[in-house]
């Protein structure tokens, strides 16, 4: 399997030039972010009848989540290239993607 670093290397580009929050803060967003997309995911399974989100609020949830996990590595390797970092995330998510496969149980058939 291949993930294609240009998924990430357009964003990376874009961030390299705009965003300036420093490492720290950016984890302090991720964190938010990330408690956003429980919720989202809380809410889209029953678990919170009292709210209600978009039906997609998951996927705009876990969007963020990835650009805040893109700027936290632009920030912390600013001497790398947008698509140098792009590259590397690939061939990393590559390698566990590998990983995560070998270790799950083959699938039944269907009859």
């Amino acid at each position: 399997m291949s993930f294609s670093p240009d998924a990430f290397a357009e964003a990376l580009s874009v961030f390299a030039t705009h965003e300036r929050m420093d490492p720290l803060m950016l984890l302090c967003k991720l964190t938010e972010e990330s408690g956003e997309l429980a919720e989202a995911v809380l809410v889209q399974r029953g678990y919170k009848p009292h709210k209600t989100l978009p039906a997609d609020a998951s996927i705009d949830e876990a969007a963020d989540v990835l650009l805040c996990l893109l700027l936290v590595l632009s920030r912390l390797y600013p001497e790398r290239s947008p698509a140098q970092l792009a590259t590397q995330l690939a061939e990393r998510i590559d390698g566990k993607l590998e990983r995560y496969v070998a270790r799950q149980p083959m699938a039944q058939p269907e009859h």
